[in-house]
């Protein structure tokens, strides 16, 4: 359980450090780009620290409950990018069903959408690919190695 908290935080704070400063500095080149295609524009962005802190908590979470397996009586071989995959879709779900009730998704088109929470995405993703993820056992062998 030890990698997998390790694994989880790694990603989940690497997505916490970086999402703010990327999606400022999309979302700064969209708006002058908005600026050089067309003179009357109207663009909303609103990337509250409340909702990325709620999507890493999801993310947190799903993380750790799809690596369950990794410590399991079952010893069952483990495949990194499934864990991701189930646990990045399951957050993002769980994510957009938490906009929409709080109505969060109401006013935004689909740009504003993309740029507000696709680097957030894009960030998480990249994290959980680039950081090894490992098994208690497999850690201990490359260790005494």
């Amino acid at each position: 359980m030890k990698q997998a908290l390790n694994y989880s935080l790694k990603v989940t704070l690497t997505t916490l450090l970086f999402c703010l400063p990327i999606t400022f500095v999309i979302m700064m080149g969209y708006i002058n780009l908005l600026s050089l295609v067309s003179a009357n524009y109207n663009f909303n962005v609103n990337l509250d620290i409340k909702d990325a802190g709620v999507f890493l908590i999801l993310t947190f979470c799903a993380l750790l409950f799809n690596m369950r397996k990794i410590d399991g009586k079952t010893k069952i071989v483990y495949n990194k990018r499934t864990i991701a995959v189930k646990a990045f879709v399951a957050s993002v779900i769980i994510f957009l069903v938490y906009l929409l009730l709080f109505g969060k998704l109401r006013y935004l088109s689909i740009d504003e959408f993309v740029i507000t929470y696709g680097p957030t995405f894009l960030i998480t993703i990249i994290s959980m690919r680039t950081y090894p993820l490992r098994n208690e056992e497999s850690q201990a062998e490359f260790v005494q190695n």
